[in-house]
């Protein structure tokens, strides 16, 4: 203990016994009651620990000042003495005149809270403490104050946390100037707007910070700019666009009459300035539960009004039968009469908040400042609207600590009461949503008679009116002309990451169907060189090469068996990926079978995709069959691929050989694990591959267990998109999409669970199991994900979150449509007309603008994902076809678009009469080959036969390149 606790007793004389223990000589005196004690414990005992408790709020009310107690020693002291003594006067001055507004405003009959009307009381109180000789504060608050100092939390105490005796003592603390109250200062009145400018969808405030606020800590740690600047928070979801939460005739039409228009502006006038009358009302307290209901109460009162005003201004409408054209002066106007009536209900009537203060005459003209500071910058609306949105929010959060009373009665009409405001805050929020993405549009476009989407409507009405003929489309360059192989390009990263290079096989059937090529070849788009980069050997075949993301000089395809066997022919289970590294001189040499690639284990030279055991027990993070379509990870880190389980598939016990099932796996690209080719000479080394998705034979009708995962597509570089096949309530198969999320860290994808039937390698009866940090969900649930053609979904690049696949609309036709991965929500995006329908896979252009694909009256399109008046709308990119033959027929199985934007890629067949090695068919039969022939010379070589060839069409730099001839962009009616 401090030596100033010590008694003044002398060592020469007797001291007297503690009062405590009664046993050894006291040594200290208690600074609060005088009590005698001879050490800590003893300390701690005496009179039930109250003045223990009192010296630490003594401390905590030191640290909540933040300042030093006066002793009234020094000159200095003495005159903050009488500084401090002037300012409580003010308040209490002030406090007075708040009382008499509430008092009026509200006819309340209750006792006032100025210090003169509870003189008596707080004298009773202060009498009551000093006979105490200390004043406590409650348990409540100091648990919730240590609490807040643990765990190192700077949220703030809240109302909720004091008790009745805390908010006596801290209006007492107030008016005795031993705390202060800092002024708020609104948010809106700060001028440099800098400071609260939002990103287009509302989100990532930009706030100028200075050197020593970037190097802050804190901001790793939840953080955030506006906490010192005093702005609200921004939203924390990119708010979608006013038009997206339209009915689906305005939203396709893009068509919203001036009517609406000034409906929506005068919902965000409206609420901004009741929020500001609010605020100022509240002192910037205005996120309770009290200010929500004055919110609701005003806005109900005024709501009817207008409505009322409305419906007689229809009236007098209809009877004129008149509409004047609408200018900006006028929209303007409208706004400055709606926030005018807002701020008369407050200050002209006298239920308002400011009745009483309006006397002045300022209050009117300050409050109407307030709401055109908010209203005239597109930021503060957000914000504004935002912060509207959250004072309901924590309305309804606080409305649940009301609920309870100790009186049942009482109780139960409570909440009732808080139930039914509680739905009213959650309608209000909603509408205010609609409003804040409304009040999220360009300041032009919030004071403008017309809007920006009514411009552009306009503008593509006019250009509908040229003339078909006068039309002109992106130039067709056809890249290949050798007809001895057909060509078959993938679906998604056929362009190496400069756009320069166009990978593709070779198979002698026109559709693909037969597994036969053994080259894969890449073609210059300037040069429209073609080059073989893989020749396979020992019958062995190859095919759907796909380019590495970013470099260039790497590229995954599939590789059948070597030396194939009636046992091991080509199949789904068997076969592998394989990896082709440019770099090497080999792989440019299809001359002799010689210098053909060499299989090997070492990364940094062309290999072996994934790893491959094939004899019990199996190897951790190698497969047992084959692997299709073999596509990099965003970042390159992982490989993800469909895969068939050869174990399964090639038992002789039926109820085994039924597990086996197409999944998703992925492959660490650079951890390779070694496997022993002694044991099976089909076992190959490669990269640690698991199965992330899991199927069952026979799913659990009407729920989410799947009996196919297939058509896998990167979302971003730790989450995939797959269609998946399930069973409906009436046993019916339902395709939907699934997404599977992988852990950040992939040496997570390494961990199995503790069970023997959970392996990941599987056993010689079960399937291999996913690892544990693998998540698996079903996202959609509609009539079926499906498409006239095979199809796979594709993530938006620009929003990773937004995936495309393909369903057939109200006509049955199959359209593109939209779906949000984590709500499940899907909007139809593409409307072709009479008949016509999405044919082929797609492509999103990178910045996602766009999706491309191939009709079915054999044309190229792309519908516009976004661009105001352009979204939904199709846009041709070849002309309509000259015969219906099967001659130029664009075939479905690749519509890809380059990474840098500027071509797109497509199939389409020619006639030929040259002689050829392998051909194709020229009916296009749809039986799937097995890969074991190499196909035959045709009959006759002179006989007109068809062939697949890569074309590329090249698109204009921007979207008004094509029209510097003013002529009309070919677009859907």
């Amino acid at each position: 203990m401090e030596e100033g606790f010590k008694g003044k007793g002398t060592a020469q004389q007797q001291q007297p016994k503690c009062r405590v223990c009664a046993q050894n000589e006291s040594l200290y005196a208690c600074p609060k009651c005088n009590c005698r004690y001879c050490s800590s414990k003893c300390y701690r005992l005496h009179g039930d620990g109250t003045c223990v408790e009192a010296f630490h709020a003594e401390s905590l009310a030191r640290m909540m000042k933040n300042e030093k107690h006066f002793d009234g020693d020094s000159e200095d002291e003495e005159e903050k003495k009488r500084e401090m003594e002037a300012m409580v006067m003010e308040y209490e001055r002030h406090v007075e005149k708040d009382e008499r507004e509430m008092r009026t405003r509200f006819g309340l009959e209750a006792k006032s809270f100025s210090p003169s009307s509870s003189d008596d009381e707080e004298e009773e109180d202060e009498e009551k403490e000093d006979e105490d000789e200390y004043c406590t504060l409650s348990a409540k608050l100091m648990r919730a104050y240590l609490k807040e100092e643990e765990d190192n939390k700077f949220s703030g105490i809240s109302e909720r946390d004091f008790a009745a005796s805390d908010k006596k003592r801290l209006e007492r603390m107030l008016r005795k100037g031993e705390i202060r109250v800092e002024p708020w200062r609104a948010w809106w009145t700060i001028d440099d707007d800098d400071e609260v400018l939002l990103r287009d969808d509302g989100t990532a405030k930009i706030v100028a910070l200075n050197d020593d606020t970037n190097n802050n800590e804190d901001n790793d740690n939840g953080y955030h700019p506006s906490s010192v600047l005093g702005f609200p928070s921004p939203p924390t979801e990119p708010l979608p666009s006013y038009w997206s939460l339209l009915p689906p005739t305005k939203r396709t039409l893009k068509k919203v009459s001036a009517k609406q228009r000034n409906v929506f502006r005068e919902r965000v006038a409206g609420a901004i300035t009741l929020y500001a009358i609010i605020a100022r009302a509240f002192n910037g307290d205005h996120a309770c539960f009290d200010a929500a209901a004055t919110y609701l109460m005003h806005h109900h009162h005024h709501h009817n009004d207008t409505n009322k005003n409305n419906n007689e201004e229809e009236d007098k409408e209809e009877e004129d039968k008149e509409e004047e054209e609408e200018t900006n002066d006028s929209v303007n106007a409208l706004l400055a009469l709606h926030v005018s009536a807002v701020i008369n209900a407050h200050t002209l009537v006298p239920s308002g908040l400011f009745y009483d203060a309006s006397k002045s005459g300022k209050v009117a003209k300050n409050l109407e400042s307030d709401a055109y500071a908010m209203l005239r910058s597109r930021s503060k609306r957000v914000l504004a609207m935002e912060d509207l949105r959250s004072m309901f929010r924590k309305a309804i959060e606080d409305s649940y600590y009301d609920d309870d009373d100790d009186d049942t009665t009482n109780n139960n009409n409570k909440k009732k009461k808080n139930k039914e405001f509680r739905s009213n805050c959650r309608k209000m929020e909603r509408k205010l949503f609609f409003a804040e993405c409304f009040a999220n549009v360009t300041d032009e476009e919030f004071f403008a008679a017309n809007s920006v989407a009514d411009d552009e409507a306009d503008a593509e009405a006019a250009l509908m009116k040229v003339s078909s003929s006068s039309s002109s489309y992106p130039k067709e360059i056809q890249l290949t002309t050798s007809t001895e192989h057909n060509k078959i390009v993938s679906n998604a990263y056929a362009f190496d990451a400069n756009s320069e290079n166009i990978c593709f096989d070779v198979r002698s059937h026109v559709g693909g169907h037969v597994f036969d090529g053994d080259l894969i070849q890449l073609v210059d788009v300037n040069t429209k060189e073609v080059k073989t980069v893989l020749r396979t050997a020992h019958e062995a075949k190859c095919g759907v090469a796909l380019f590495h993301p970013f470099d260039e000089n790497v590229l995954c395809c599939i590789v059948g068996p070597r030396h194939p066997t009636e046992e091991w022919a080509y199949c789904a289970h068997h076969r592998r990926g394989y990896v082709i590294d440019l770099s090497e001189d080999s792989n440019v040499d299809s001359s002799s079978s010689s210098n053909a690639q060499q299989l090997n284990s070492s990364r940094s030279l062309s290999s072996n995709l994934e790893a491959r055991d094939l004899v019990s027990p199996f190897t951790k993070g190698a497969l047992r069959g084959g692997t299709h379509v073999h596509a990099f990870s965003p970042d390159g880190t992982l490989v993800s691929m469909t895969y068939e389980d050869a174990i399964l598939a090639d038992a002789t016990d039926v109820n085994v050989s039924r597990r086996n099932a197409r999944n998703i796996a992925v492959t660490i690209y650079k951890d390779i694990v070694e496997i022993d080719k002694s044991r099976n000479d089909r076992n190959v080394s490669g990269g640690f591959t698991v199965c992330v998705t899991e199927t069952t034979p026979d799913p659990t009708l009407g729920s989410d267990e799947i009996s196919r995962a297939y058509e896998d597509c990167w979302m971003d570089s730790r989450t995939l998109s797959f269609l998946g096949d399930c069973r409906d309530e009436r046993g019916n198969v339902r395709t939907e999409l699934f997404v599977v999320e992988l852990p950040r860290d992939v040496e997570k994808l390494k961990e199995e669970e503790e069970k023997e039937e959970r392996l990941l390698q599987g056993t010689l009866t079960s399937y291999p199991k996913p690892p544990k940090s693998v998540k698996q969900r079903r996202v959609t649930r509609s009539s079926g994900c499906q498409g006239s053609v095979r199809f796979w979904p594709r993530a938006n690049p620009a929003d990773s979150n937004v995936v495309c696949i393909l369903l057939r609309d109200e006509k049955a036709s199959f359209q593109l449509h939209l779906v949000d991965a984590t709500t499940g929500e899907i909007e139809q995006l593409s409307f072709l007309k009479d008949g016509e329908e999405v044919n082929s896979a797609f492509s999103w252009s990178p910045d996602g603008l766009y999706v491309c694909f191939a009709t079915s009256t054999n044309r190229i399109a792309r519908t516009f994902t976004r661009g105001g008046a352009r979204k939904y709308q199709t846009e041709y990119l070849t002309p309509p076809p000259r015969t219906t033959n099967d001659d130029n027929k664009i075939r479905p199985e690749c519509v890809c678009v380059s990474p840098n934007g500027k071509f797109v890629c497509f199939l389409k067949t020619t006639t030929t009469s040259s002689p050829t090695k392998i051909v194709c068919n020229v009916s296009e039969d749809k039986e799937e080959g097995k890969g074991k022939g190499k196909g035959s010379e045709h009959p006759d070589a002179k006989k007109k036969i068809l062939v697949n060839q890569i074309f590329l069409l090249e698109l204009p730099l921007n979207n008004n390149e094509i029209d510097d001839e003013n002529e009309k962009k070919p677009t859907s009616e």
